[in-house]
Formats: C-alpha cells, sequence, structure tokens
C-alpha cells in the first residue's frame, strides 16, 4: 500500500513499535512526524527522513505546540498513529 503524500505524526516514534510505524509509513510514501519525549527521538527522525517534534503526550501545550509544528513541517494532518 502506498502512502503517497499522505501527512502522517506517529506518537512514541522514537523506539519500539512507534519507531517501526514511523519508518514504515516513510517507505510507503507518508510524510512523517516523530512525537516523543525521548531525546534520541529526534536522531531517529533524522535517520528514517521525518520530522521531531518533542512531545508529552500526557501534556496539553506540549501536544499543542507538537501539532503545530508537524502542521508546520508538512502542510496538514492526515493521520495519527498512537504508540505512546
Amino acid at each position: 500500500m502506498r502512502l503517497d503524500s499522505a501527512a502522517a505524526i506517529v506518537t512514541g516514534g522514537a523506539s519500539g513499535l512507534g519507531a517501526a510505524t514511523a519508518e514504515a509509513f516513510r517507505q510507503r510514501g507518508a510524510r512523517v512526524t516523530v512525537f516523543d519525549r525521548a531525546t534520541g527521538g529526534e536522531a531517529v527522525a533524522q535517520d528514517i527522513g521525518a520530522h521531531f517534534a518533542a512531545v508529552d503526550v500526557t501534556d496539553e501545550a506540549s501536544v499543542a505546540a507538537g501539532i503545530a509544528s508537524a502542521r508546520a513541517a508538512m502542510g496538514r494532518i492526515d493521520v495519527l498513529v498512537n504508540c505512546a
């Protein structure tokens, strides 16, 4: 399945299932923003060609800032995958 031009946010995208999901979306053509509070998240995002936003999903203001960052980077949001 191709996801060309889809804009996706993957929470918990710095490791485990979230990282695998973010990578799979990128391999299928999606633009991805990785949300994670882990400091290693930026390196993971860079490795797969994704945007990174440091987000703590338990903090509403952090989530709002992450969404604004994702919209600025991708123009829109089509898909949300919650792995955090």
